[in-house]
């Protein structure tokens, strides 16, 4: 009788705690359920600046960059990638780039990496900025600039 009392008990436990697991499971929010926003669109134009030091333009330097948009709690989506030669004034810049943000935790990235530098280092070659919904005026294009310096 004293087993039956026990193996009871521990069975009632096990189904307590099973089912409050498991429902407490199904009831777990998202995150970016609180973050929601009305659908905007947005755009955006980089214009990545090579420098020294001392401030002064590198012409001719083959620079990569990519803008992308990072949902809320997604992987990243529409990358468009330009590459080439800096200007005589050490610029490169992208096309006008558009999105529709959701979200007030989604992001816009521009990514900009100055190919062999001569930093030695590759975090001082690049660049990575990102700008969030709140960051956006709707219909007006956001001009961002970013800036890479060799140093020395």
């Amino acid at each position: 009788m004293k087993t039956w009392k026990i193996s009871s008990a521990l069975l009632i436990l096990f189904l307590f705690f099973g089912l409050s697991f498991s429902c407490s499971k199904d009831n777990e929010k998202d995150p970016c359920d609180d973050t929601v926003k009305p659908e905007i669109a947005v755009n955006i134009k980089a214009t990545v600046h090579v420098l020294t030091k001392d401030n002064e333009p590198i012409p001719n330097q083959e620079l990569n960059f990519w803008i992308y948009k990072e949902p809320c709690g997604a992987p990243i989506k529409g990358e468009f990638s330009f590459a080439g030669l800096t200007n005589e004034q050490g610029i490169r810049q992208s096309t006008l780039v558009g999105y529709n943000l959701r979200n007030s935790e989604d992001k816009v990235w521009v990514d900009a990496h100055a190919v062999n530098l001569g930093n030695g280092s590759a975090d001082a070659d690049s660049e990575l900025v990102s700008y969030k919904y709140g960051d956006f005026i709707v219909g007006t294009t956001k001009e961002v600039h970013v800036y890479i310096y060799r140093n020395f």
